[in-house]
């Protein structure tokens, strides 16, 4: 912990060197135990999960931005990883973003490794991007190079190349993107578009895989409001699954589509009671899941039930709630089912989850946080605690 500490100081000194050159960002460090995010790259004959193992580790996230003057800017995102129990798997370097943009009055040209904002992008792209608006209508944006999927340093896996682009439109109504994307693997092609009618709000989007001939995405939303204590909303979405495998569970590529129909009524105050219902289907089967939650100032409570062909069928609550103990500290906290899959059975194991969490601005600029999540009786996860504890140091602003 000591040595931690040092490097934060350390850091933190370097950090308001760099403000003095009109930079800003922020730099977190921290302690971490329980299993993080796992994906199919992770999960091979040779990199086996282990249950009992804390996955105690530290992590340090660094970002910045700046620029030599309004025209020339530039962002950096990185993060380290260290596995104190030598685990190669949690010990990596990942750069989100190292990017230099010039902007000009109707637009930016950029490169380097650039994070994208793009439900069809997954990951970073080591490559350029452009934007240029031909009209304070029309405007078109384009981002191409190498998809990095995980943002690591380097990863010879790292061969796909990109290409995406989108006009937008602009009217007085309603707004919208043509868009197209292509990999190697696929070509799509989609629109965009979002506006209202007088208190229906409104946004969507579809997308068509043409390499195979099929649908890709698609979804609408939609948001009316009926006086200032009730609202009305709905929302449906389909999507394709990527070609993934993790033990027994299989996607490929098969469509799922899901309907939610919602209610929200302000019942006094800052109190607001929300009904909502929620069918998920695939060509394999369907499930229905309803809710029903009560939100006030300092608490919340909430009844779902799931049911359907999935062989899941449960009624769950949760409970929880969050204070301001004094000025600067806040706390959270709450209760709340969950049910695991065993990575290696078809069977599945129900728990209580247990959370709390607490955030502490020290300083203007400086807050210390912890989460601890315990997960009761849970044979999937026989090490049942989970949390951390993070520092955050924000600059320049």
């Amino acid at each position: 912990m000591k040595y931690i500490i040092t490097i934060f100081l350390f850091i933190t000194l370097f950090l308001n060197l760099l403000c003095a050159g009109g930079i800003k960002g922020s730099f977190s460090t921290g302690v971490f135990m329980g299993s993080p995010f796992w994906n199919a790259d992770n999960y091979k004959d040779d990199n086996k999960i282990d249950h009992d193992d804390s996955f105690l580790r530290s992590v340090n996230h660094l970002r910045l931005k700046g620029g030599i003057s309004e025209n020339f800017t530039f962002r950096f995102n990185a993060a380290r990883s260290d596995g104190f129990q030598g685990d190669n798997h949690l010990s990596n370097t990942k750069i989100y973003e190292v990017f230099g943009k010039y902007n000009f009055s109707k637009g930016y040209i950029s490169a380097g490794r650039i994070l994208p904002f793009n439900r069809w992008i997954r990951g970073s792209v080591d490559g350029g991007a452009f934007s240029y608006a031909i009209s304070d209508q029309i405007k078109i944006s384009a981002i191409g190079g190498i998809n990095v999927r995980y943002g690591k340093l380097y990863d010879s896996d790292n061969t796909q190349t990109l290409m995406y682009a989108d006009l937008a439109l602009k009217f007085k109504k309603v707004s919208g993107k043509l868009k197209v994307y292509n990999d190697d693997d696929v070509t799509k092609t989609g629109v965009d578009f979002y506006g209202s009618l007088k208190k229906l709000r409104y946004n969507g989007n579809y997308g068509y895989d043409i390499t195979n001939e099929r649908i890709a995405d698609g979804g609408m939303n939609l948001f009316y409001l009926i006086s200032k204590k009730l609202n009305l909303l709905g929302n449906y979405r389909l999507f394709r699954t990527d070609d993934w495998k993790l033990s027994k569970i299989e996607f490929s590529g098969y469509l799922i589509e899901r309907f939610l129909l919602g209610i929200r009524y302000k019942a006094f105050g800052n109190y607001y009671l929300d009904l909502r219902q929620m069918v998920s289907m695939t060509e394999y089967n369907k499930d229905y899941i309803s809710f029903i939650n009560l939100t006030g100032k300092y608490f919340h409570v909430g009844l779902n039930y799931l049911t359907g062909d999935s062989d899941l069928e449960r009624i769950g609550i949760s409970v929880g709630g969050q204070y301001s103990l004094f000025n600067g500290l806040k706390i959270y906290g709450g209760i709340s089912p969950v049910d695991y899959m065993f990575n290696d059975q078809d069977d599945h194991q129900r728990s209580i989850a247990y959370y709390f969490r607490a955030n502490y601005k020290v300083l203007k600029n400086l807050s210390v946080g912890a989460n601890v999540n315990y997960y009761q009786d849970n044979e999937a996860l026989n090490a049942s605690t989970r949390g951390g504890i993070l520092i955050k140091y924000n600059f320049g602003s």
